[in-house]
């Protein structure tokens, strides 16, 4: 849990510190609009995701009004005090990792007793914006389950940067035999990273639909990953060598429009709603949205069963468009998490106070205006 938070030169804030008190697990940032409480979550979330819930660029981080050329976020835990944070230099940025203020490459010592999840008010969207976005939170959850699939991410990204630019130098002049060779190494180390990206979210997938919440309260789903790689090579015995041979045949493809036409990149989450008969995208607004909240929980009770770290729940202006009823299931799911289980602490975020009453007894409130926290 997280007792105590500093944020510099981040957003709207140019050096904010607050305290937790150890009994308070749930946190309710109230205030305006653009007064920085997303700001906060957003915050607290780079110190698991690289990038975080807005998948922003680092120097836009920066607060422009400060004159500095940094942020970072510290955090102290009951295992230390981590810092998430980011400098721009003359011609590159590079960010910054520490742990009890000593220089490391990374956060997975955070990770080692802390993981975050997350929903924001833009998440109610999901299913009407586009694949990247789905793929973005069915990847979230397969972060959580597995220490090396954000690794494989990246990793996977740098290598079909580096063949589209080849590709796009040679697409005119045509390809030789030693640049030939030079993209066989590349594309033998993109479709292994690609089926293994591909597998762990189809088993991601399957175990969402295997273990979703069914005493009535939300919508029974059923989910896959689709696209061609999924569909229509992985279900073949000889997955590995299509997969490549299809990398081949779209070398020419692929550098005239500047993108990997086959592979997770392209691949969409979708959602099926069982009772309507319909895909997700179909639903009401309202619909969609019980079906998010019914997955997002539904994977928290799956995996609290297995992992024994601490679980950050962020929920940024969710409650905003619930009617009653649901909003008071969705604070019933929020309080059970955190009464029955000493890991779990939520920070939810709203522009009105009042919106929290539910939470009146259970949770410390903090007013978010002008930069402050009172």
């Amino acid at each position: 849990m997280i007792n105590k938070l500093q944020i510099n030169n981040f957003r709207n804030y140019k050096n904010l510190r607050f305290a937790i008190p150890e009994d308070s697990r749930i946190v309710v940032l109230y205030g305006a609009n653009g007064e920085g409480k997303t700001n906060i979550l957003e915050g607290i979330s780079l110190l698991f995701a690289s990038n975080g819930l807005r998948k922003a660029k680092y120097e836009d981080m920066i607060n422009k009004s400060s004159g500095q050329k940094y942020w970072s976020i510290i955090a102290e835990t009951e295992s230390g005090e981590f810092t998430s944070g980011y400098s721009l230099g003359d011609k590159s940025g590079k960010r910054i990792y520490k742990v009890n203020e000593k220089s490391v490459r990374n956060l997975d010592e955070f990770r080692k007793d802390n993981y975050i999840l997350w929903m924001t008010y833009e998440t109610d969207r999901l299913f009407m914006q586009s694949p990247s976005d789905r793929r973005d939170f069915i990847d979230m959850f397969c972060n959580v389950r597995s220490k090396i699939h954000a690794q494989n991410l990246r990793d996977y990204e740098k290598l079909t940067r580096e063949r589209l630019k080849i590709l796009k130098r040679f697409c005119e002049t045509g390809i030789n035999q030693d640049t030939a060779k030079w993209l066989d190494v590349i594309e033998n180390k993109i479709v292994d990273l690609g089926i293994k990206i591909a597998t762990e979210r189809n088993l991601l997938a399957s175990e969402l639909e295997e273990h979703q919440i069914r005493n009535g309260e939300f919508p029974i789903f059923k989910t896959k990953m689709s696209g061609r790689l999924e569909d229509e090579v992985l279900s073949q015995e000889d997955s590995h060598d299509r997969y490549r041979t299809e990398l081949v045949n779209r070398r020419q493809k692929d550098g005239i429009v500047s993108s990997t036409t086959l592979g997770p990149n392209r691949s969409d989450w979708i959602v099926f709603h069982e009772g309507k008969q319909i895909n997700a995208e179909h639903c009401s607004a309202g619909e969609q949205k019980l079906l998010l909240l019914g997955i997002f929980f539904s994977f928290i009770v799956q995996n609290i069963k297995s992992d024994s770290r601490n679980l950050i729940i962020l929920l940024d202006d969710v409650v905003a468009h619930l009617d009653s009823n649901h909003r008071d299931l969705f604070f019933k799911y929020v309080k059970s998490f955190v009464i029955n289980s000493q890991n779990i602490s939520a920070w939810l975020s709203g522009t009105n106070k009042d919106l929290f009453d539910e939470l009146s007894n259970s949770a410390l409130f903090y007013k978010i205006s002008n930069g402050g926290v009172f």
